[in-house]
């Protein structure tokens, strides 16, 4: 699992100015091509349901910390 910023996708270091924009990018196995999974996510005492489409063994979630 790793986090990115913006439109390209750049992968975040150690440590960001960057607190909008984020993208999670989670690593899977073991799933088809497509396959759509559902997260649950913890954030700052908040809980987040979604959904996201394996591609390239991995699911991108796109401004995750947005509210809107």
């Amino acid at each position: 699992m790793y986090f990115s910023y913006g439109e390209d996708k750049i992968k975040l270091k150690d440590i960001s100015r960057h607190s909008q924009d984020i993208n999670l990018h989670i690593r899977t196995q073991g799933y088809n091509e497509g396959e759509e999974v559902d997260l649950t996510l913890e954030f700052q005492e908040k809980t987040f349901q979604i959904s996201a489409t394996i591609r390239n063994n991995q699911a991108t979630i796109l401004n995750i910390f947005n509210e809107s």
